[in-house]
């Protein structure tokens, strides 16, 4: 099948995003059984680590993925709403249901800081500053913040100005890689913002 009747075919269907699209036939894979959306969000992380949001192209990241650019658009609307999706994918992997007890907020500062997620905290840090400059990126990141701060009040049973402040906290954590010249044990850094998060949240942790 050529490139282009690759694409013409991915893109039947509806606009949803999602799979089922594809009624009949399982996802298309790749040789390790990756699904084509998959291949799509690992390769828009590795490319906006690498170039930052504004140097992020659909057909790189296409390239990356192996299928042709249009193909993308079977799947997601377009680079804002493939990174957000790809973010939220790595960030939902280190909340979940552990958010109710005091050690779930625990578990999400050590996950964040861990070198493993450092693809995640840089690709979090770029998309909040291509906000300021790109109001598709700012309104689904508006979505995706008010829509988590109700899991929180409910899940956390945080306020909303907790829920804000912690999502700074957060946010600054993703230029740990900028301040790299002050050295200091992964270990030692994960147990300072947790003592920070202990103090500032100190009921839920008496």
């Amino acid at each position: 099948m050529s490139a282009h009747n690759e694409s013409a075919s991915e893109a039947n269907g509806d606009s949803s995003g999602t799979e089922t699209r594809r009624i009949g036939r399982p996802p298309k894979v790749d040789e390790h059984g990756t699904p084509t959306r998959e291949r799509l969000l690992n390769a828009a992380i590795d490319v906006c680590v690498e170039y930052g949001y504004a140097g992020v192209t659909l057909s790189e990241i296409a390239r990356r993925a192996d299928v042709s650019t249009p193909a993308v658009y079977s799947h997601f609307d377009g680079k804002a709403e493939l990174l957000i999706t790809a973010s939220k994918r790595e960030l939902e992997a280190i909340g979940g249901d552990r958010l109710p007890a005091a050690l779930g907020l625990r578990n999400i500062a050590r996950q964040w800081l861990s070198p493993d997620f450092a693809k995640t905290r840089i690709l979090v840090g770029e998309l909040h500053r291509a906000a300021v400059r790109h109001p598709d990126v700012a309104s689904l990141l508006d979505d995706w913040l008010l829509d988590n701060s109700v899991r929180f009040q409910e899940a956390a049973g945080m306020t909303l100005s907790q829920i804000k402040m912690f999502y700074l906290l957060i946010l600054g954590a993703t230029n740990l890689e900028s301040v790299s010249a002050v050295e200091v044990d992964q270990d030692v850094l994960e147990a300072e913002m947790i003592t920070l998060i202990e103090g500032w949240l100190s009921d839920r942790y008496s």
